[in-house]
């Protein structure tokens, strides 16, 4: 998995790209760590570019939601494109996470109003 930080306004956007497994999942906690420390509102994860994802990859997308803390307001997951993330859509049901379809959905959601 590569990952690199796109900054829009304050607003950061982690995109992603190759696979995210069990194998990287430190290194998506290592992106989002560094990511919210150099932007100070809220963080877009963009999965378009990824060739997909397992059930840990998921989890490790979640648990980035958690360690972005209140500060960031809720975690914007964007590019599913009509790949299936069970974990990811139980999670947006609960409040853990917003899902959007693109990351200029995020943005404009996201944009301070």
């Amino acid at each position: 998995m590569q990952w690199d930080l796109e900054r829009t306004g304050d607003i950061g956007v982690l995109h992603l790209s190759g696979f995210l497994g069990e194998s990287v999942a430190h290194r998506l906690a290592g992106a989002v760590d560094w990511s919210g420390a150099r932007c100070t509102e809220a963080m877009v994860i963009d999965l378009a570019a990824l060739q997909g994802w397992n059930g840990e990859g998921e989890a490790a997308i979640v648990n980035a939601a958690g360690r972005l803390g209140a500060d960031h307001g809720l975690l914007a997951v964007c590019g599913l494109a009509g790949r299936g993330a069970p974990l990811l859509a139980t999670a947006h049901d609960l409040g853990v996470l917003r899902l959007y379809p693109d990351t200029d959905t995020a943005l404009a959601a996201l944009a301070p109003h």
